[in-house]
């Protein structure tokens, strides 16, 4: 994957999660149509920008927006 698509993929789990504030990866694959591994390196990329916040535990995870 290029830097291009995981841009790409990260500016619509952005405006995704601005607009349910709290998402579990498995909604935003759903709702995106995104495959696991592509969210799951978009998120990677969002968490290093400092851009969302990982909520959660032993039932699962959680991402939502830091504003």
């Amino acid at each position: 994957m290029i830097k291009s698509q995981i841009r790409k993929n990260a500016g619509q789990i952005w405006e995704f999660l601005d607009e349910s504030q709290v998402s579990s990866v498995f909604e935003i694959m759903k709702t995106l149509s995104m495959e696991k591994q592509d969210v799951l390196v978009a998120l990677g990329w969002l968490a290093h920008e400092d851009k969302i916040y990982f909520l959660g535990g032993m039932k699962g995870y959680k991402v939502m927006i830091i504003y």
